[in-house]
């Protein structure tokens, strides 16, 4: 129960909702009215869904799930910005949360390992921090399986591919991962997250990188799936 010591904490200093800066309760992310707007994808009760058409066409993917649908400037894009640039780690820990309790009584839940989309060791300095980290972790968690974050590398800098079209992207992604110790993977049906789906050349880099490993399943899950790719 909370105490007149954490009342005083939250009179000093309040909470607010990252999405609209709303007062909410200590240790909420997101208020009610918020949570209500964000638009589910609910990928993941169909095996035909939008996500893992596009993947398909560029790897073999068992399965794949997004957690949300992306608009520009809509109020998903505006949580994953505070994601992935200002540190606002708790956002992947409640969209992980989130699809976990999805992805209960699924076809997901036969996946093993949860390994996170690696920034390059440059990037991931200037970050501090990898954003899918929390998602992945919180996934783990509610699959009851282990979160491997350091097995697939990512050992090409690349530029940022916000801009670039698919073929720019496949281009500057191409031979961008290895695996540390394919033993780790060998045999397992991996699921590979990241934080939003636009052309799928990331994941299906990384897919195809790891799908080399003997005996190996893939499937995918993400926060945020842009079903008209961005320019």
């Amino acid at each position: 129960m909370p105490t007149l010591f954490d009342d005083l904490i939250h009179t000093l200093f309040p909470s607010y909702c990252l999405g609209c800066r709303r007062a909410i309760p200590p240790k909420t992310t997101l208020c009610l009215h918020c949570l209500g707007e964000l638009p589910p994808t609910n990928s993941h009760l169909s095996e035909s869904n939008p996500l893992i058409k596009l993947l398909q066409q560029l790897a073999p993917i068992s399965h794949a799930t997004a957690l949300l649908f992306f608009e520009q400037q809509g109020l998903v894009q505006q949580l994953i910005h505070q994601l992935k640039y200002m540190n606002r780690e708790q956002l992947g820990s409640l969209f992980g949360a989130q699809l976990g309790q999805k992805l209960i009584d699924s076809p997901f839940l036969s996946c093993e390992l949860v390994v996170p989309i690696p920034l390059h060791k440059r990037r991931q300095r200037q970050r501090g921090y990898n954003q899918v980290s929390q998602f992945g972790q919180q996934l783990a968690r509610q699959l009851q399986i282990d979160y491997v974050p350091h097995n697939l590398v990512r050992h090409k800098a690349t530029k940022t591919l916000v801009r670039l079209n698919t073929h720019q992207r496949a281009a500057q992604i191409k031979n961008a991962f290895s695996v540390v110790d394919s033993s780790v993977f060998t045999g397992k049906h991996l699921l590979l997250v990241d934080d939003v789906v636009t052309t799928g050349t990331t994941l299906s880099e990384a897919a195809n990188c790891l799908l080399q490993i003997e005996d190996l399943q893939v499937s995918v899950a993400t926060i945020a799936f842009a079903k008209s790719p961005l320019p």
